[in-house]
This record gives structure tokens, C-alpha cells and sequence, in this order.
């Protein structure tokens, strides 16, 4: 059975977890990667393609969201005023009008979080609690900065900083499935415990591999839906339980009345004897036991 087949099979039939066991080490590790996989490339990367898509990207969105603006000649030129007050936020943009008396721009200062004001020949700009005064007549006359070229030059940077992203995510999904199967493998000794099932826990954790992929399926619906059970990560951990559960108890074991008559000689008894597995108590298997 290859793994794709093992990947619809662990979901609804609960013999084939027998047969599991018998799959080597890397076979069951590229299982729970793939399975991982699929996980990340549909909750993560099928949304953000989506994103990409109907928005044209990060930067696209950041070119609809500045103004067209140039420094040059120690000045600051905009097409038109820009203004924007949202979410302890303001941003306001005059070149064409006198600039705000520092009386105003004070108010502003002490009323939003981060602010940005700017008219022909200075700048205010606040974040992160700190406040900046920059006057354009100080800066190099030679130098040019406009929106195109901003865009430009941190775009490479943007997209880099998005790949990194995407791959560190992409390691955390694949680290986090695996400690949920350390999880599951240890309350499965319980499980087996109670169940009289001798299983190691090597063999746990591998079935506990399989036993995840139900609870992702589920996990993966609910990401594009509005709403989310409550404490889902202790609920999918309880889903596995119950599979394992389920597979311990499909698994072929040895019936006791179907065994075969088996015979003792021992030297040191005058007689041989002879039992089946279910009469240990029985007056026949005793030395020297009343026949009645």
C-alpha cells in the first residue's frame, strides 16, 4: 500500500492500521511529512495565492496606499493633499497649502499613536513613542526619493522577507504535527494499557502517525470557515485517541478457544499431562487431582 492509499485508508479503515505496523521507519516519517504537507499547502499557501491574486500582492497594495510623492530640491511635492485618521493612526499631506502651526501639530502628536504630517519644507513624524523633526532644506540637494523608486528598491526585500515567512510557518506545521504525535503516543499508553494490548511505545507513536489524519482533515475545514470549535487542539488529540482506540480493537489476536490442545511432559511426574489453555483450573491438570 503506498502512502496515498494508507493516507485514505487511515481514515476509515481501521484494519489497515495493522498492516501499518508492519511499514518501516521512513515510510511512516514520509506519511506524517506529507500529510503535514498537505495540511500547510491548503490552509496556508492556497489562501495566500488567493490573496496574491485578488489583491496583486503586498506591494501592489502599497502602491494603492501611498500617494505619488518626490523629494527633489530640498522639497516635497505631492499630486494632492492625502489625509488618513484610523485606528490610533494620522497621516496628513499638504504641499500646495501653508503647513499646520506646531500648536496643532501638537495636538495631533499627543492625540494618535503614530502620526505623519508633511507639508513643502518639513516633516513630523511619530512612532514607537519617539518624535522626529525633519527639515528638507537639510537634506543633500542632489538626492531624489519618489514612491516608484521606493517601491522598487524594497520589493526584492518584501518578497524575500514573505519566503522566509512562509518556510518558517511551514517548519512550525511540520514540528507541531509531530509533537501531536508524541502526545498522542503517550496518553496511547493508557489506552493500550486498559485495552490488554501489548504494543510498545515505538509502535504507538507510529499508529499515532496514522491516527492524525482525521483530526487534520477536520482542522483544514474549519480554516475556511467563519466559526471554530472551542480548545480544538485537546478535541483532535481526543479524535486520535479514539482511532487508536478503534485500531487496537480491530487488530487480529490469538482466541483462546480456538487453540490447539497442547501437551506437557514433565520427567519427574509418573504420567504425562495434557491441558487446554481455559482449564488451568481444571482437576485434571492438578498432580494428583480428584477424578471424579
Amino acid at each position: 500500500m503506498n502512502v496515498f492509499s494508507e493516507l485514505i485508508h487511515s481514515v476509515y479503515d481501521f484494519k489497515s492500521y495493522g498492516l501499518f505496523l508492519k511499514d518501516k521507519k521512513r515510510k511512516t516519517f514520509l506519511f506524517g511529512f506529507l500529510l503535514a504537507l498537505i495540511y500547510y499547502l491548503v490552509t496556508v499557501i492556497l489562501p495566500f495565492v488567493q490573496f496574491q491574486v485578488s489583491t496583486g500582492g503586498i506591494m501592489r497594495i502599497v502602491d494603492d496606499f501611498l500617494p505619488d510623492f518626490e523629494i527633489r530640491d530640498n522639497r516635497l511635492w505631492v499630486d494632492e493633499a492625502y489625509e488618513l485618521e484610523e485606528s490610533g493612526i494620522y497621516i496628513y499631506v499638504d504641499t500646495e497649502h501653508e503647513g499646520m502651526d506646531s500648536e496643532e501639530i501638537g495636538q495631533y502628536l499627543r492625540k494618535y499613536d503614530s502620526v505623519l504630517i508633511a507639508d513643502a519644507n518639513s516633516m513630523v513624524f511619530k512612532g514607537s513613542g519617539k518624535i522626529q523633526y525633519t527639515d528638507f532644506a537639510d537634506l543633500d540637494p542632489d538626492m531624489q526619493i519618489s514612491k516608484s523608486g521606493l517601491v522598487d528598491m524594497f520589493g526584492p526585500f518584501v518578497s524575500f522577507a514573505i519566503f522566509l515567512v512562509l518556510v518558517m510557518v511551514f517548519l512550525f506545521v511540520e514540528a507541531a504535527f509531530f509533537f501531536g504525535v508524541l502526545v498522542v503516543g503517550l496518553f496511547g499508553m493508557i489506552v493500550s494499557s486498559c485495552m490488554h494490548a501489548d504494543l510498545t511505545f515505538g509502535q504507538l507513536y507510529k499508529l499515532g502517525v496514522y491516527t492524525r489524519t482525521t483530526p487534520l482533515i477536520i482542522k483544514a475545514i474549519f480554516s475556511f470557515l467563519p466559526f471554530s470549535p472551542p480548545f480544538y487542539s485537546v478535541m483532535s488529540i481526543g479524535i486520535s485517541l479514539g482511532y487508536l482506540a478503534k485500531a487496537i480493537g480491530k487488530m487480529e489476536t490469538p482466541e483462546l478457544e480456538n487453540s490447539p490442545v497442547v501437551f506437557y511432559s514433565d520427567p519427574s511426574m509418573s504420567d504425562d499431562r495434557w491441558k487446554r489453555p481455559e482449564e488451568d483450573q481444571d482437576g485434571w491438570n492438578r498432580p494428583g487431582g480428584s477424578q471424579n
